[in-house]
């Protein structure tokens, strides 16, 4: 009877652990998505703002033709552009951090909804077992597999931590091997350009630029996310900024052909050491998971026959 209740206990353990971490999790995203729509505001203000110096800039006005005759405007026009461009880098990556967070928000509510049910089955099982044990069991006796339970409760929710980190570390590594495909092809239509290519091979690399920076917002998003997660089981996390390191590249129409070569081929560089440490701390996480695993079959192990001779 009380072997049929352990099985029992384990599978509705396995879910109730599942349970806490993903409660802590929601959380922590509930109080980021405060600071990060915050920001988002802050950001979609300014971008506003820069679009309007933009505008006036554009507007035939008596200042203006004035700046125009006086040789002024051109470099106004090319500073503002920047600053509007900068502005509308940042706002787009705010923006698709708070999107990101919202649908982890949503994916982790609804798991939640459908564990609910496994605290009470836990609490129930838990209570008929210590019914039974103490029909049959001595004091010395309760206290052991209280000791074991709370053991193996501690693994798992353990694990279920470091499951978490590695579900975003791989997510983490798909964007990155979809933005090195893309570097590498810009790369490839980067150097045709600088050796006599036409419009269409400038065209090309453009686009390229353009769907790496996407991949680049979404990176730095999944890297503080990885981060987040990785705080959780004490491991040191990683570091990347998307506006950063392609700003450059972004506006490469101000460069030469051969320097945002250069930049392209910094930014592989930049993501390609990324990956590498994303992929050892991957290997950390499953290697401290096989060992939890470990100690989670060894301690039911224990459990089990101490169970058995109860």
């Amino acid at each position: 009877m009380i072997e049929q209740i352990n099985t029992q206990i384990n599978n509705a353990k396995n879910e109730v652990a599942k349970k806490y971490v993903l409660e802590n999790k929601l959380n922590k995203l509930k109080k980021e998505l405060c600071k990060s729509e915050e920001e988002l505001n802050k950001l979609e203000n300014n971008l506003i703002k820069e679009k309007r110096d933009v505008d006036k800039l554009n507007t035939l006005s008596l200042s203006n033709l004035i700046s125009t005759v006086m040789g002024s405007k051109a470099e106004k026009m090319e500073k503002e552009e920047k600053e509007y461009i900068t502005a509308k880098i940042q706002y787009d990556s705010s923006k698709s951090k708070v999107s990101s967070i919202k649908s982890s928000i949503n994916e982790t509510t609804k798991t939640l909804t459908s564990l609910a049910k496994y605290e009470v089955e836990y609490a129930n099982l838990l209570k008929k077992k210590i019914e039974l044990i103490n029909i049959c069991g001595d004091e010395n006796t309760k206290n052991k597999i209280i000791y074991l339970e709370e053991k193996i409760d501690n693994y798992l929710k353990e694990i279920k931590e470091i499951n978490e980190s590695i579900s975003v570390g791989n997510s983490l590594i798909e964007e990155i091997e979809k933005a090195k495909k893309l570097l590498n092809s810009a790369k490839t239509w980067s150097t045709l350009d600088i050796f006599g290519g036409d419009i269409l091979s400038s065209m090309v690399k453009h686009n390229k630029i353009d769907e790496v920076q996407m991949h680049f917002s979404r990176i730095s998003n999944l890297t503080s996310s990885f981060n987040k997660e990785l705080r959780d089981v004490n491991i040191s996390g990683v570091g990347f900024s998307a506006t950063t390191k392609t700003f450059d590249i972004f506006f490469d129409n101000i460069f030469s052909d051969l320097s945002v070569d250069k930049h392209i081929n910094q930014s592989y560089d930049n993501i390609c050491n990324l990956e590498k440490s994303v992929e050892n701390i991957l290997r950390n996480l499953k290697s401290n998971k096989e060992k939890l695993n470990s100690e989670v079959t060894a301690t039911r192990n224990e459990y089990d026959e101490f169970i058995k001779n109860v």
